[in-house]
């Protein structure tokens, strides 16, 4: 039987286009080369299908062909031998049920041979997994892990295990913080947490500094008995936006807030005037910031006696006097400053008035407050007075 002629790809390429660009017969090519003309007619149709690449994996290579797709196989090999511990970092001493949900997971992203090989589990193993019917335990599992990424998801990815173990527990969900955790690793989410931050007001002036009458004691027994007050800023593309903000220490809500491009009085005046006319809080309460200029000017003090609230101001230089607000700070910017970049201070206001009224008052859990919302304790607060 004669042996099948085999032609690397160059010959196909070259015959094609002494049709193709030649413009020869097919039939007298395919004679000068000693062709068989279908045979040239397939070739012909392949380039015309796929001129870029029309002869991949077909025919015999020359050595140095050869040598380059050895050398392309290896290097291939190597990306993925890289790229899979990296992607599988969670899984790698995991049970294998685990393993092989992450193979079936990335099977279209790497080879299942090559997945196998470095999560160390057999390929006949994943394949027997894969045709097995679900397991009611394995169904229970999936569900879980839902739950876990749709709380993290409703919280902006700010959540970590401990919060949403606490949010899976308000809905029902008999959930222990271990199994959270866990669930959260073999998903590779958690908590978005960067640096900490923290701003500082001008205390060089000539205004009378009011008496500390918190002395770092940050624990109300009741709504609206101290209110925690700071300035921060936040950066944009057109300069810096400057927050004013008051925190009820009894709810941790944010009871009066106020936005500007300048760190005035009026700014601080705004955020004041918001909290009284929004909340309407009685006679008394203490109204505790640093001892910054915009605080301690005459007019803002005027503004605190006539809404009969009493001044208390931190010690100089003393940031610890103020922790709870500027921890608030702190977390405003994590939870959302630094996770993106605000290219006007327009666009900022809106973020940061969607975080305040739309996330933290309402929905985010505190765990101070045994993982309740301020809204939450606000509520029951007046509940249980009227």
């Amino acid at each position: 039987m004669a042996r099948k002629t085999e032609y690397d790809v160059e010959f196909k390429q070259q015959a094609v286009r002494l049709v193709l660009e030649l413009k020869k017969p097919i039939a007298q090519v395919a004679r000068e080369l000693g062709v068989p003309e279908n045979t040239l007619q397939g070739w012909i149709k392949a380039a015309r299908k796929d001129p870029a690449q029309p002869f991949v994996g077909s025919g015999r290579l020359r050595p140095e062909d050869q040598a380059m797709r050895d050398l392309q196989k290896r290097l291939r090999d190597l990306e993925e031998e890289n790229a899979i511990p990296k992607k599988s970092d969670a899984h790698l001493h995991q049970r294998s049920e685990v393993k092989f949900a992450f193979i079936h997971e990335h099977r279209f992203t790497f080879r299942i041979m090559k997945m196998c090989e470095v999560l160390q589990v057999s390929r006949s193993g994943y394949y027997a997994w894969r045709d097995r019917p679900v397991s009611p335990q394995a169904q229970r599992r999936a569900q879980r892990a839902a739950a876990v990424r749709e709380a993290w998801a409703l919280s902006g990815g700010r959540y970590g295990s401990p919060k949403i173990t606490a949010a899976l527990r308000r809905d029902g969900e008999r959930i222990s913080h271990k199994t959270v955790a866990q669930l959260m690793r073999t998903q590779q989410i958690r908590s978005r947490v960067v640096r900490k931050y923290k701003a500082t007001t001008n205390s060089r002036h000539a205004y009378p500094v009011a008496e500390n009458r918190l002395n770092q004691h940050f624990v109300a027994d009741r709504l609206h008995a101290v209110w925690m007050a700071d300035i921060t800023y936040i950066a944009t593309d057109e300069g810096w936006l400057y927050l004013a903000t008051l925190e009820d220490l009894y709810s941790r809500q944010i009871v009066g807030w106020a936005m500007d491009q300048r760190m005035t009085q009026d700014l601080v005046l705004r955020a004041l005037d918001r909290a009284v006319q929004r909340h309407r809080p009685p006679a008394g309460v203490i109204h505790h910031s640093d001892r910054g200029s915009q605080y301690a000017a005459t007019a803002y003090q005027q503004e605190l006696r006539a809404y009969d609230m009493v001044a208390s101001m931190s010690r100089k230089g003393n940031c610890y006097d103020n922790a709870c607000i500027e921890s608030w700070h702190s977390l405003l910017k994590k939870e959302l400053v630094y996770l993106q970049r605000f290219k006007s201070r327009a666009d900022a206001q809106l973020a940061i008035f969607e975080y305040i009224e739309g996330f933290y008052n309402r929905r985010r859990l505190h765990s101070a407050l045994g993982y309740r919302t301020p809204q939450e304790v606000a509520t029951a607060a007046r509940q249980s007075v009227s």
